[in-house]
């Protein structure tokens, strides 16, 4: 199942030190885990469950700053609130959740050189017409991280399709003010605009 949302859209400099103190509490509570496959499809389902509840609270309140103001109101909340909102999901599922991409809207989103290797592998089984699947891969700690890819929607298309066609300029204009290094326009639907990685800190992958 892959989740069709914006993906970093936010900014993500308040989230940060939430992450980290959250991966500490957790981290009180370590299980140590065989990463088997039983053990894979647990995590997988559980990924795919805060994707979709992460996905569901962002859209909605997405869709409420719509209908409130107009796309270049939506980007500025984007921009304010969005981390606040996935930090709410991370709080209550005992997760770190984050969006990611290569061609990204805030720099601190940007894929790691391991992650980087994740979604080129994701680009090129996209590319061949083959099935995306998620995937259950520890971090340098030994948490196991779920990858799933991210497609645009139409929804995505608003700010992050093709300017002049799908983003008027004064939007563009908007995202430019507010991430002036964005690479995340010029998107079609469907295409892979970036993946889920949701840690499991209270999990360490026994080796």
């Amino acid at each position: 199942m892959t989740v069709i949302i914006l993906a970093g859209c936010s900014n993500h400099n308040a989230g940060n030190s939430k992450n980290e103190d959250q991966t500490k509490t957790v981290q009180e509570e370590t299980n140590y885990i065989m990463l088997n496959d039983s053990m894979k499809r647990v995590l997988i389902k559980r990924g795919k469950e805060v994707s979709k509840i992460t996905a569901g609270v962002l859209q909605k309140h997405l869709k409420a700053a719509v209908k409130e103001g107009d796309m270049p109101y939506a980007i500025k909340f984007c921009n304010t609130k969005a981390m606040e909102l996935t930090d709410s999901v991370s709080k209550a599922e005992s997760v770190i959740v984050r969006r990611l991409a290569k061609k990204y809207r805030n720099p601190l989103n940007e894929t790691d050189s391991t992650e980087s290797e994740i979604f080129k592998a994701y680009i090129i089984e996209w590319l061949g017409s083959k099935p995306l699947k998620p995937q259950i891969i520890p971090d340098e700690e030994g948490h196991p991280v779920f990858y799933n890819p991210i497609r645009v929607g139409t929804l995505c298309l608003n700010c992050h399709g093709t300017p002049g066609k799908n983003i008027t300029p004064e939007l563009e204009k908007t995202i430019l003010e507010l991430y002036p290094d964005d690479k995340a326009m010029g998107f079609k639907k469907g295409w892979l605009r970036g993946m889920w990685a949701i840690t499991f800190p209270e999990y360490t992958v026994k080796q």
